[in-house]
């Protein structure tokens, strides 16, 4: 005996044509919208499970589900984004799973084919160097839609959010130099192409003024408070009396270190040294002094994220690459003041 028809969802046909839901219903539903190739797609899985056009697809037996990909890390910006997502997703009625991967390849793979056995219906990927095709792959859906976080990526199917992070220690520098600040340092960590685009916009802002960054103000360090505590301790000690009047530092995760460094070697916060960190955590505030900062809007991320793919998976269009850019807004607060030293700088 043949399959019931009156019992074949929506999902079935989905996962037979290797489109999303929401197409398979403007199929259905005689949308306009829908490209050739897809409705072909669904009309022949259609076909095949026995379904003829004129009957009713039983709707759907679950909610719409959306898989986060996250770094492990305790990073408190990185739980911020999670954070804005979640509400999002309960605001939108979504299922909605975090899955955490560490950095070891070997330990991905098993952890994202994991996905291939959980009903999914959209993706959001923020660490950089899992491919989201790759994903799509193992969730059994090529068309199924992927958000990925602080990245641009090309791709059909795919949206990228982005920060500009760039355009956020550009403006940083500025208001540094606007205090008449020269010798300005910068502590980054090493976290590959993600730490360039704040230290472009410190060197794009020093050239505009006629100066350069100097490399003896130029630390990588380790992502921790120990790392921003010894690559600010090596400006203030081991160059012959030549120090920074300020400080620009990667995240507020660093400046805490940094700012622990300062103090204890004895200089004051800004009447010394100023100091500006960069994400706007929660703590940034109530460091001493608090912290200005470059905001990095990680909630408003999430919960776009999210926003994003309600978006995608509603949308007439079938292909929904993209990107959407976020700006990064100055925090003033009372760890910058004006510089008091006198000192060289370099020229280009």
């Amino acid at each position: 005996m043949g399959k019931d028809t009156s019992k074949i969802t929506l999902e079935e046909i989905a996962e037979m044509s290797g489109v999303s839901i929401s197409t398979v219903s403007r199929v259905i539903n005689n949308s306009r919208s829908v490209g050739r190739d897809s409705e072909t797609k669904v009309r022949k899985a259609m076909e095949d499970l026995g379904v003829k056009p004129q009957e009713r697809i039983k709707p759907r037996q679950r909610p719409l589900s959306v898989i986060m990909i996250m770094p492990d890390t305790d990073n408190p910006a990185l739980a911020k984004i999670e954070a804005g997502a979640r509400k999002e997703a309960e605001r939108l009625g979504f299922s909605f799973l975090i899955v955490r991967l560490n950095d070891e390849p070997w330990t991905q793979n098993p952890s994202i084919h994991m996905l291939s056995h959980i009903p999914v219906d959209a993706i959001i990927i923020r660490p950089h160097q899992i491919d989201p095709t790759d994903v799509r792959g193992l969730c059994g859906c090529r068309s199924i839609p992927v958000v990925v976080l602080e990245r641009i990526m090309q791709v059909p199917y795919v949206h990228s959010i982005d920060t500009n992070r760039e355009s956020g220690m550009y403006q940083a520098t500025k208001y540094l130099l606007n205090l008449n600040h020269r010798n300005v340092a910068y502590i980054a960590a090493h976290m590959g192409e993600f730490s360039i685009p704040p230290l472009r916009g410190v060197q794009r802002a020093l050239y505009d003024a006629g100066l350069s960054l100097d490399t003896d103000f130029l630390r990588w360090c380790a992502p921790s408070i120990e790392g921003g505590f010894q690559a600010a301790s090596s400006f203030l000690q081991g160059l012959s009396g030549k120090r920074p009047s300020a400080i620009l530092v990667y995240s507020d995760f660093l400046a805490i270190g940094v700012m622990h460094a300062v103090q204890t070697l004895g200089f004051k916060i800004p009447q010394d040294i100023s100091v500006v960190g960069f994400d706007n955590n929660c703590f940034s505030l109530h460091m001493n002094p608090p912290l200005t900062t470059v905001a990095h809007p990680q909630q408003h991320m999430g919960q776009l994220a999210v926003k994003k793919v309600h978006e995608m998976l509603s949308r007439k269009a079938d292909e929904q690459e993209g990107f959407t850019l976020l700006e990064c807004p100055l925090m003033v607060r009372k760890s910058t003041g004006p510089c008091k030293m006198e000192g060289s700088f370099t020229k280009k």
